[in-house]
């Protein structure tokens, strides 16, 4: 009698090859992903432009699975990024100082020789905190300054590029460069007014720093408000030591009144402007100009100004999306890792994602950290792995309450304001020339809570209409009729 010997089956690897096969076949099939891509074809998207990715909160099933690892420009979602480091490495009551410095010989005398102004980054420093500022000064009992103030611009190694070389818009306030020491942003917040009677154009500023001056050469034209931005331009001019906005186009006949912002690009100008003229409204005296110099140890302190704490500016960030403070913030992540070279600032960046397990990938790239950006290149599946942290880590859980609502406030307040979507979404935008991208928490109509991220880069030209897609898509979700129809 022959025996035949059969191979030893091992049940173990059988039964784990089963458990692949299967996770396979059914990520091929996710809930609501045969919806989506009806929806997707009936709009007449290419799918090849589209990355969306939505799972329930509390199972962590994912609905809609759709080129998850594409990378993509992700435009101001980077945002939600740098709001998570700054958390992560620099604490929620991070705060920035403003100093104030004096030579040594003039300590204790009303009449100084210079003022020296030190900036630390704080990226929200506005027209009352430095009213404020002043008054401490002034508290101490200078009265005169002789030779102007010197300011410090070293606390951000950075080289500044342009303003306009993103897109060749430099008084855009969302432009507006990081710096060291900045107030109010730069902005001049003009109101316009048309006097139906006389055909006058009157334009008032808020505020405007002494040596800034408006040179209006406005036409009435015809058109109403919404035609306001096409037919108005500015440009701004250095002369000497006053910097003149000028004001060309037709302003629209049928506009009452509009209000419009711009950021100058001068940034000492104006905060030198600001200072000189509030400090001779509290009763001080101020001669000659500002120069940039770099605090020495003849200078002694007299004052200083702390920001409000790291969340003040986070929600700045996050509910309008300012670029400025985005940067400011990214930069300041140097301070807590010594590492001032904007590579390694984005090391650290990267390092904090990887020590909080969000699945960061090699090709992932943060220019800047505002978004504003052609360089930034994210994929969808670390946003998910970020809002995902986000919602179960109560250390960062304060970031959901920092995101725009749909049809309430924020880049969000103007949009998505049906009955269905209003106030039911809290997501943070990213839009750029040819992206458009969402990404944040839902809540159905029913209670349901999940996790979302949408992104669309198209950089030709199309003739689909992406909102409306946009909001249909949402519809669905919301209502759960994605879900029901499945």
């Amino acid at each position: 009698m022959f025996w035949v010997h059969l191979p030893t089956i091992n049940y173990k690897i059988i039964f784990k090859f089963l458990i692949l096969t299967f996770s396979l076949f059914a990520s091929l099939f996710v809930f609501g992903q045969e919806s989506i891509e009806s929806l997707i074809k009936k709009h007449e998207i290419p799918e090849s432009k589209l990355s969306i990715i939505l799972e329930e909160q509390e199972s962590g099933k994912r609905l809609i699975d759709i080129n998850s690892n594409h990378s993509r420009s992700p435009g101001s979602v980077t945002k939600l990024f740098t709001a998570f480091a700054a958390i992560d490495l620099l604490g929620s009551e991070y705060q920035w100082k403003t100093e104030a410095y004096i030579d040594q010989k003039d300590n204790g005398i009303d009449s100084i020789d210079y003022l020296l102004i030190r900036g630390g980054g704080d990226p929200s420093f506005s027209i009352n905190d430095l009213e404020s500022f002043i008054l401490k000064i002034r508290a101490t009992g200078i009265r005169e300054i002789r030779n102007g103030i010197h300011l410090d611009q070293s606390f951000f190694k950075q080289r500044k590029n342009s303003t306009g070389s993103f897109d060749q818009s430099p008084l855009r306030p969302y432009n507006t460069m990081h710096s060291s020491l900045i107030v109010n942003s730069n902005k001049l917040d003009l109101g316009f007014s048309l006097n139906s009677k006389t055909k006058e154009i009157v334009i008032t500023p808020s505020f405007l720093p002494t040596g800034v001056s408006i040179q209006s050469n406005l036409l009435i034209g015809s058109g109403d408000c919404k035609d306001f931005r096409s037919q108005v331009n500015f440009k701004e001019r250095l002369e000497k030591k006053t910097l003149m906005i000028v004001i060309n186009g037709f302003y629209p006949d049928q506009c009452s009144s509009f209000d419009h912002d711009l950021a100058i690009t001068e940034t000492e100008h104006y905060f030198y402007g600001a200072f000189k003229k509030i400090w001779v409204d509290s009763g001080g005296t101020i001669n000659g100009h500002y120069k940039r110099r770099k605090k020495s140890k003849m200078n002694a302190l007299i004052a200083h100004m702390d920001s409000e704490e790291l969340n003040s500016a986070l929600r700045l960030i996050l509910k309008e999306s300012d670029n400025m403070a985005s940067r400011n913030v990214f930069l300041s992540f140097a301070e807590k890792s010594n590492q001032r070279k904007l590579r390694n600032i984005r090391k650290t960046v990267y390092k904090s994602m990887k020590d909080n397990d969000i699945q960061w990938h090699n090709r992932n790239f943060i220019d800047n950290g505002s978004g504003l950006s052609r360089k930034t290149r994210l994929k969808p599946e670390s946003i998910m792995g970020l809002i995902k942290k986000i919602d179960q880590d109560i250390k960062f859980l304060e970031i959901k309450s920092m995101l725009p609502v749909s049809g309430i406030d924020g880049t969000l307040k103007n949009i998505f304001q049906s009955s269905l979507l209003q106030g039911q979404m809290r997501l943070k935008t990213g839009t750029l020339n040819g992206v458009r991208c969402l990404a944040g928490f839902i809540t159905s109509s029913s209670g349901k809570n999940y996790r979302f991220v949408f992104m669309h880069n198209n950089f030709d030209e199309y003739e689909y209409d992406l909102r409306l897609f946009t909001t249909e898509l949402l519809n669905l979700i919301v209502s759960e009729e994605l879900i029901a129809s499945d």
